[in-house]
Formats: structure tokens, sequence, C-alpha cells
């Protein structure tokens, strides 16, 4: 009765444990990895009419754009992220929550080493690596 006791624990811990790895797999499968992209994890800035802003796309699929104050611009403090579309030059921000000035959809109009333009649903703004 004792060894049975034993190989039930067994076989439900190693199910246990398939299981938890299998929930890991799949998680990680979905995350977003943009490193081919010269966009990504890079910090662009530009002059924007009263301050200077940042905006960055990391490789992991995270987002941030800020003003010089720290203060984030167009409701980007509400993201969750964001995702590329390579054909279409796209990305796709993802929101928390969305109000009438968030923009989600940013086209790639432009983009070298050392500046992009974004084109955030018909204005162009263009970003430079190392304003000051």
């Amino acid at each position: 009765m004792k060894k049975i006791k034993v190989k039930l624990l067994l076989v439900l811990a190693f199910s246990l444990l398939f299981l938890l790895l299998g929930c890991t797999k799949s998680n990680t499968d979905e995350t977003a990895n943009y490193s081919e992209y010269s966009f990504t994890d890079t910090s662009w800035t530009r002059k924007a009419e009263h301050d200077i802003e940042t905006i960055r796309f990391g490789s992991d699929g995270s987002f941030v754009y800020y003003c010089a104050c720290g203060n984030p611009v167009d409701d980007s403090d509400l993201n969750e992220g964001y995702t590329y579309d390579d054909e279409t030059k796209t990305i796709t921000v993802k929101y928390i929550e969305t109000t009438e000035e968030t923009v989600s959809k940013i086209k790639i109009e432009e983009c070298d080493d050392k500046s992009i333009k974004l084109n955030f649903d018909g204005e162009i703004r263009e970003f430079v690596i190392g304003l000051s």
C-alpha cells in the first residue's frame, strides 16, 4: 500500500511539473522578439513644440514614449507593449485603456541608422539618435 501511494504521488508530481513546463513554454513562444529590426532598442529623440520627446521600441515588445520632463506622450503610459508587422511596416501599440488622443497604429515611413520618420495617424514625427 505504501509503494502505491509513493508511485501515485510521483505520478502526480511529474504531471504537475509537465503541466507547469507546458504553460511556461507557450508563454515564451508568444513573447515578441524584434531584435532583428534596426528601430528597436534605440532611444529616438525629437524636438517637439515645447519639449524634447523620446520614443523607444524594445526588442522584447516593450514601448515607452515620454518628454524630457518625464511625462508620457499620447497616453503611452497606458500601453502593454507593441507588435510589429514587417509587411506593412506598422507598429501596433497595445493599450490597457484608450482615449480620444490614443494612436495605436504607427507606420514607419523611413528608417536608417540615424533617424526614423513615424506616421502617427497622419501626423509625421521625425526622431533622431543623439539629440540633446
